[in-house]
């Protein structure tokens, strides 16, 4: 087929027309192109973001969560548990103290003038007070004939001299023991009874100090009507009952005495037999 210049022309003239779309069809591709690929970028920043952001939150969670429970239950072990072993028991009226293990329970004056089975022996004269008494929890002695342990600290403020010696035992004063305890010169006896399925074994000493008649009183009691329950060992009870006495700080003993230990209580009291 000839071309004529009619048709030449009109090519010519069309050029300038079929050039510029060329252009503006790749320039469109080109921008096309470039635009997509930034919108998958701008959404996928968000999501990086959040997923970034969100992992952290939930490792921080998820470490924290035991760390609060730890926490939590090493507060209650403190709380059931004090960090010493021994507690202290001081009447600043009366200048005497002494320390005992916590797992035992303390009866105060107030509880004891309330409680008359808590009372000690008396000591047969008017003005006798009972300032503590300490017990052994029955726990120490299970399925044993074991029925209390306790300690008790009384006073009596109007008793003389002669008269504290002869208030541990009224009818056998002469029978007293010696025994110093923290540079303290205490009186003691012992005493047993028994019968019908029931024992007792008590301790009882005294020491007059700045014109005061201080008494402590040891007791172990033990029930066994049925004769099944095993027989505790009263002197191991009584060695744990002394390792208290051994804290007893009087006036001017306080400030020179040293703490003995309450958990290994086998070393018994140095006595002297009264001549």
């Amino acid at each position: 087929m000839k071309l004529n210049k009619t048709n030449i022309g009109s090519i010519h003239h069309y050029r300038p027309f079929i050039l510029a779309g060329t252009l503006a069809s790749a320039a469109l591709l080109t921008v096309a192109c470039s635009e997509k690929p930034a919108e998958k970028v701008q959404a996928a920043q968000p999501a990086q973001a959040v997923s970034a952001s969100a992992t952290p939150i939930a490792k921080a969670a998820s470490a924290s969560l035991p760390k609060a429970v730890e926490t939590k239950s090493i507060e209650k072990a403190a709380a059931r548990q004090p960090g010493s072993k021994t507690l202290r028991y001081r009447s600043r009226d009366y200048a005497v103290s002494f320390e005992y293990p916590w797992q035992y329970s303390l009866a105060n004056a107030r509880k004891i003038s309330e409680d008359k089975a808590l009372l000690p022996k008396s000591d047969g004269h008017d003005g006798q007070i009972t300032l503590a008494r300490i017990d052994l929890p029955n726990g120490f002695y299970p399925e044993t004939n074991f029925e209390s342990g306790y300690f008790t600290l009384s006073l009596n403020p109007a008793l003389k001299e002669q008269d504290c010696k002869a208030a541990i035992d009224l009818e056998k004063p002469s029978a007293a023991q010696t025994a110093n305890i923290n540079d303290t010169d205490f009186f003691w006896v012992e005493s047993e009874t028994g019968g019908k399925g029931a024992t007792s074994k008590v301790r009882n000493y005294a020491s007059f100090v700045n014109d005061v008649c201080y008494e402590v009183e040891l007791g172990v009691t033990t029930r066994n009507e049925n004769g099944l329950a095993k027989d505790v060992n009263a002197d191991q009870v009584i060695r744990k009952l002394e390792a208290i006495l051994k804290t007893v700080k009087i006036g001017g003993s306080e400030a020179r005495t040293e703490t003995a230990d309450l958990q290994s209580s086998d070393a018994p009291i140095k006595v002297d037999k009264q001549k």
